[in-house]
């Protein structure tokens, strides 16, 4: 693990994004799986029905501002934005991705209240109480500190306006990742977010196992495809599967400023 809070995220991700859709974040699900929404196309782990309860929880009339932090190429940020008739600000550390998200919108014709600005977790582009909700799939395990993370999405976010995320809880710290915790719930309390829900995402772990699996067993096939090393391709599915050895739960947050 030495090192990995340090890591250039933004070189990795950087160069994740910028390549062919078909390729997947490091440590994430691939577009294939019949519960995830083809329109959103994640990056992550992310089902339909997951998104159609995000867009519930934010509780955003529409035009109210949707701040999504770690955004990627967009597509479930943008999918709840549709949803809910909120203006949408989509924050990533990969200007690769950010490019991305703007040709997604034009295309499901959402240009004229989409935009995306750098940033990340810990410095959001946006002034104190600006953003009506703010949320984030997949994305708060790469921040290398978690309360300040927090506290700074809490600055961002309006009285009363909710924050709802994904992430996961570890049992251990994994190798090549920023610090993990065991429970973020007292990290969201002192940053002042006051937490409505936090409930582990059925069958999570089946699903990223069963995931890895697959992609271990058509390494040299998607070698092939993408031109990669087949020893370069397999090292992110194999370091995939023993970040889950780590992983205590998935956990859907909703929680709300005071």
């Amino acid at each position: 693990m030495t090192g990995a809070a340090d890591r250039d995220w933004a070189a990795v991700f950087g160069d994740v994004f910028a390549e062919p859709i078909r390729r997947c974040m490091p440590g994430s699900s691939p577009r294939s799986s019949a519960r995830t929404s083809a329109e959103a196309a994640p990056d992550s782990f992310t089902s339909r029905s997951e998104l159609a309860r995000i867009a519930n929880e934010v509780r955003l009339a529409p035009g109210g501002l949707l701040l999504d932090v770690g955004c990627g190429r967009g597509g479930p940020g943008l999918w709840v934005a549709a949803a809910t008739g909120a203006s949408y600000l989509g924050v990533d550390i990969a200007p690769s991705a950010l490019a991305q998200v703007h040709d997604r919108a034009r295309r499901a014709g959402l240009a004229d209240r989409v935009r995306t600005d750098a940033g990340a977790f810990g410095d959001l582009p946006l002034g104190d109480g600006e953003a009506g909700a703010v949320m984030s799939i997949d994305a708060l395990l790469f921040a290398p500190r978690k309360q300040a993370a927090l506290r700074e999405v809490s600055r961002a976010l309006r009285p009363g306006g909710r924050l709802v995320l994904t992430t996961w809880d570890y049992s251990r710290q994994p190798e090549g990742r920023p610090p993990q915790v065991a429970d973020h719930r007292p990290l969201l309390k002192t940053a002042g977010l006051r937490v409505l829900a936090y409930d582990e995402t059925p069958d999570w772990e089946h699903r990223q196992r069963e995931t890895t699996r697959l992609l271990m067993a058509f390494v040299n096939e998607l070698a092939a495809e993408s031109g990669s090393d087949p020893d370069a391709t397999r090292a992110q599915p194999a370091e995939a599967a023993a970040t889950i050895d780590t992983m205590l739960r998935r956990v859907l947050i909703v929680a709300q400023r005071a």
